[in-house]
């Protein structure tokens, strides 16, 4: 196994999972800076320290211009998905590789990848390829990476004047996995209508997923809440020890309404 962070690695390993010899690759001298920006897309490195790479992404934000009240505040969602992942000192090891290859239903960093429609860099013993973040995991625990294949960056392409948020509903705001997650990514002309709309949820189904039908229902139109309920028709979820089936339903259509009544902001 390949080791960047372990902040899970290590817990299965203990509790007698994921046996075998471990690879860290951490320090390597080629891995990508934290963050990127070009033209066209955003380049996250896999590698970095979530609150590494938080940092680094407001700093250039600030500096390219990716923020503002008439700009495209991209990837604001990831940034908001960082600073509710976990403890302060978990987010100074886990990694945003990890999260993706450990694919969790309810992990926090997928959703605001998959609605910026976000590529995975992959490296391997075959060379390298790219995969889109939302066809990385195909299960719990379970991923399309071949033998020997690990993640080495992600690129999310540059929307302009394009709005992005994550909203997280958990047990309590730190060390809480998520009962259900939503991220969105759309722009809203001066008339309120909507386009390019993008949503994301997770721990509704057995990976992180697009919300296509929910998107369809939102885009070209000003939203209402009615709309919103066309989230209920993506989603499979389940009764568990954190939240019952119902119980996300519901909580994932508020969410949604949640960020549409703040979709200029």
């Amino acid at each position: 196994h390949l080791l960047s962070g372990g902040t899970d690695l290590l817990v299965q390993r203990r509790a007698g999972r994921r046996q075998g010899a471990l690879a860290d690759i951490s320090g390597l001298r080629d891995a990508p800076a934290p963050v990127t920006v070009s033209e066209k897309t955003i380049t996250l490195s896999a590698l970095a320290p979530l609150t590494v790479l938080a940092t680094e992404l407001t700093r250039a934000r600030e500096q390219n211009g990716l923020t503002g009240p008439t700009n495209a505040r991209e990837l604001n969602g990831l940034v908001e998905a960082i600073s509710c992942f976990a403890s302060g000192q978990i987010r100074n090891r886990a990694t945003l590789g990890g999260n993706l290859a450990n694919a969790s239903p309810a992990a926090d960093c997928v959703p605001p990848l998959v609605a910026a429609g976000a590529v995975a860099r992959l490296r391997g013993p075959d060379g390298r390829r790219d995969l889109p973040v939302e066809d990385l995991a195909t299960g719990p625990g379970r991923t399309a990476l071949r033998p020997g294949e690990w993640i080495e960056a992600i690129d999310v392409p540059r929307t302009p004047a394009t709005t992005s948020g994550f909203r997280k509903i958990a047990g309590r705001q730190a060390l809480a996995i998520s009962v259900v997650s939503l991220a969105w990514q759309w722009t809203a002309d001066s008339e309120g209508n909507l386009s390019g709309v993008r949503l994301s949820a997770g721990a509704v189904a057995p990976t992180v997923i697009r919300c296509r039908t929910a998107e369809q229902a939102l885009e070209g139109r000003v939203p209402t809440p009615d709309l919103a309920r066309a989230i209920q028709h993506d989603i499979a979820p389940i009764d568990d020890l954190r939240a019952g089936a119902d119980y996300r339903r519901r909580a994932l259509e508020g969410a949604l309404v949640e960020a549409l009544m703040r979709r200029n902001q």
